[in-house]
């Protein structure tokens, strides 16, 4: 969600898009607030996941991170797709 001046804030939904190294098993849809797993291969030809879906806000996009952090996953971006 943008706010009045037009920057992205904390509160409020947001797609994101979250790319990560390795795979990660469809399993985990849930813990990962229901975002959408898509394997891929990165540019370097190794395994990687994109996770794309609408969170709630930015502690439910960090929620996500950690997961990912739990899961030994190297982040490899994260990008707001559409704030609001």
């Amino acid at each position: 969600m943008k706010d009045s001046s037009g920057h992205l804030s904390m509160q409020g939904p947001a797609i994101y898009r979250i790319r990560v190294e390795g795979s990660i098993n469809p399993n985990w849809f849930a813990r990962l607030e229901g975002m959408n797993i898509t394997p891929g291969v990165c540019e370097h030809g190794q395994t990687e996941s994109i996770l794309v879906g609408r969170l709630a806000d930015q502690s439910a996009l960090a929620g996500v991170l950690n997961t990912l952090y739990e899961l030994h996953r190297p982040v490899l971006s994260v990008d707001c797709l559409e704030a609001g």
